[in-house]
């Protein structure tokens, strides 16, 4: 792999995003659709049938809509119809009047869980032969239909994820537009609270994240959750030791990529234990010289540390499981 397909590849898993991802690319899907339409949707006469994985279902269900302060589906629905924002970003821009106008009856959407993992949400308007379908990456359009015609983006696709010496050799090789990346993500994360220990500030930031609050979060893989978990230590090492540092957040970012493509994108189980913890014991053990075989052992004791951890849905308790899984890497941090 290259640097420059590094950067392809992590620029299209780095966004930034105000709410929970599961419900934002609910609201995506009904922005982008109804964007499609000559006439923009009116309360008490618009339907629509939303399907959805069982992943997408059951974190979408419990998550809370920033400025709405609502959980639920229809919440985030109703957010994407009255959204103005222009991309995936559906939660920082939308007119809230609207939106309660579409939440005050909610016999217009009709929503169907489907036998399907990982991210899969399809929005149709019956009789229009309209609809949209999500699937694979949350802003990614697997299927644009309007009035029966194929409106489907056509993209260019990615690099696949690096194996384990590509990400050594990416690391090591100090690219400046790589480093300029990896440096760009830890200063946009959401900033630490001032006065708690690391293990609390990322606890609270996701806690609070879960329980609708508007900070704008850096996503990575999807998870704004475990773009927190990652970049808010190296923010704090990014403070003490500069651009140093960017090696070890490159060599997590990277590994991040390979972990989510082998341990699906949304799972049951906690992605903090399986993806996030590992990625970023990685890169701090890749700071102080550990080579791939100690990284290997990093990718499978980890998550057998925190097996326990499963995922319920996008809740408060979520801070709980990401002070757990700060605790299992706390270790491979400096003094």
């Amino acid at each position: 792999m290259t640097p420059n397909a590094a950067i392809r590849l992590l620029n299209s898993e780095i966004v930034q995003v105000v709410g929970c991802t599961e419900p934002a690319a609910v609201a995506y899907a009904f922005r982008t659709l109804v964007r499609q339409l000559p006439v923009a949707p009116v309360p008490g006469s618009f339907r629509a049938e939303l399907r959805l994985s069982q992943d997408a279902y059951r974190n979408a269900s419990t998550a809370v809509v920033p400025r709405l302060k609502v959980p639920g589906i229809l919440a985030a629905a109703a957010a994407g119809l009255a959204s103005r924002a222009d991309d995936f970003n559906v939660f920082a821009d939308f007119d809230l009047r609207r939106a309660r106008a579409f939440m005050k009856n909610p016999s217009w959407l009709k929503i169907v869980p489907v036998r399907r993992q990982g991210l899969f949400v399809h929005a149709q308007l019956p009789g229009l032969r309209t609809g949209i379908t999500l699937a694979g990456r949350h802003d990614r359009i697997d299927k644009l239909v309007v009035f029966g015609r194929d409106r489907t983006p056509r993209e260019k696709p990615l690099p696949a994820p690096p194996t384990l010496a590509e990400i050594f050799k990416l690391a090591r090789a100090r690219d400046p537009q790589l480093e300029a990346l990896a440096r760009d993500f830890i200063l946009r994360q959401v900033p630490a609270e001032r006065g708690y220990a690391p293990e609390t500030q990322i606890a609270r930031r996701v806690a609070g994240r879960m329980s609708g609050y508007a900070h704008p979060v850096m996503t990575l893989t999807g998870s704004g959750n475990q773009g927190i978990f990652i970049g808010l230590p190296y923010r704090r090492l990014y403070a003490r030791q500069g651009d140093a540092i960017l090696p070890a957040v490159v060599f997590s970012l990277l590994a991040q990529t390979t972990l989510s493509a082998k341990n699906d994108r949304l799972s049951a189980d906690c992605g903090l234990a399986t993806k996030a913890a590992p990625a970023l014991a990685a890169g701090l053990a890749f700071a102080r010289g550990a080579g791939p075989a100690e990284i290997r052992r990093i990718f499978r004791n980890v998550p057998a540390r925190l097996a326990g951890l499963t995922c319920e849905g996008a809740e408060p308790a979520c801070g709980r499981k990401a002070r757990r899984a700060f605790r299992a890497v706390a270790g491979f941090l400096p003094a």
